[in-house]
């Protein structure tokens, strides 16, 4: 695969992947944040896990999450440049 083909599948899934993983970073956060004050908001929680009050997403929301993470990662990857030895033996 040359590397434009792998740049242009990276961009691409992390811009579907980042409206998600932002949802989950933010109310995770801020759920830990209002326990550390002794403040309960389980609706946070639940959003965190994909739960969106009229549409539940929870038994697909955490697969495709992680699926999305690993794939953005492993052609994330591919994006650095191979070495080349300045000293070949």
């Amino acid at each position: 695969m040359s590397g434009n083909k792998i740049k242009k599948l990276h961009r691409r899934m992390t811009l579907i992947a980042v409206f998600p993983l932002f949802i989950t970073v933010f109310s995770g956060s801020l759920y830990s944040l209002f326990q550390f004050f002794g403040l309960d908001f389980f609706w946070l929680m639940k959003i965190h896990t994909g739960n969106f009050f009229f549409i539940n997403l929870q038994p697909l929301y955490t697969p495709v999450i992680g699926f999305l993470t690993i794939a953005a990662i492993i052609s994330g990857l591919f994006l650095f440049p191979i070495s080349k030895s300045k000293y070949p033996n």
